[in-house]
């Protein structure tokens, strides 16, 4: 009788349902709402086409162009003012630790400060594909609820800023928080990125909407028309100038 007893008690424990706080969970279902770890471990690079808001120094502007982002380090962004024309395309090289910025086979030197800043700022889209967040060198741990009462995990791991991951009533990623260096060399600040809308490729489901605030104040707000994924970027610009 005692061994049935026992039998049953661990039966019902293997049962049970994984608590819906823990922050392993939390992150589970949300790799599984954005199409799976499977699918999202082969989308290594991402690239659409979009629209996006920019504000900053009491201006605002409007550009369009392409981005192509291998997170974490890697990404080029061809954007224009759409009062100027796609003439005026500038593109932005990251290839940490180096970068540039490119126009009409122009190469600039980015400096430092600018550089940290914005490989913090493409982190956040390894971030959003979120399977890299279940490896032994990531810690999770419970955070509060954010300002919309949605909850959410802390995730830490070596050489990036921590992040907090928050989820919508279905569990898919909806806000995300983390401080990014100031990219003229200032104290770093506190970026928030919501996240909106769907479009779906190679079998994940990506944000068709991106806003981010920086210090609470609308920074940049990115409307994308399209996704592609695949492995890697492969463009010339990422090997820098020719000797």
């Amino acid at each position: 009788m005692l061994r049935i007893a026992l039998l049953i008690l661990f039966a019902a424990a293997c049962s049970s349902r994984p608590d819906p706080e823990d922050p392993h969970t939390i992150l589970d279902n949300a790799i599984l709402q954005a199409g799976g770890a499977e699918a999202l471990s082969a989308a290594r690079a991402l690239a659409w086409d979009g629209d996006a808001t920019v504000f900053a120094g009491g201006r605002t502007v409007n550009i369009a162009g392409r981005w192509q982002v291998q997170p974490p380090d890697t990404a080029i962004v061809a954007t224009y003012d759409t009062t100027r024309g796609p003439s005026t395309t500038r593109s932005l090289v990251i290839a940490a630790p180096r970068g540039w910025m490119v126009r009409n086979d122009s190469f600039t030197t980015l400096p430092d400060p600018f550089i940290a800043s914005e490989r913090d700022a493409f982190f956040l889209y390894d971030v959003i594909r979120l399977v890299s967040l279940r490896d032994s060198s990531v810690r999770l741990s419970s955070i509060s609820a954010d300002s919309l009462g949605q909850r959410g995990f802390r995730a830490e791991q070596p050489g990036r800023p921590a992040v907090d991951l928050f989820v919508d009533s279905t569990g898919r990623l909806s806000h995300v928080r983390l401080t990014v260096a100031d990219p003229g060399g200032g104290p770093p600040v506190r970026q928030d990125a919501w996240l909106e809308g769907e479009l779906a490729s190679g079998g994940i489901r990506w944000p068709q909407r991106l806003r981010l605030t920086m210090n609470g104040a609308p920074y940049f707000d990115l409307r994308l028309r399209d996704l592609r994924v695949s492995d890697r970027i492969s463009d010339t610009l990422l090997s820098g100038p020719k000797d």
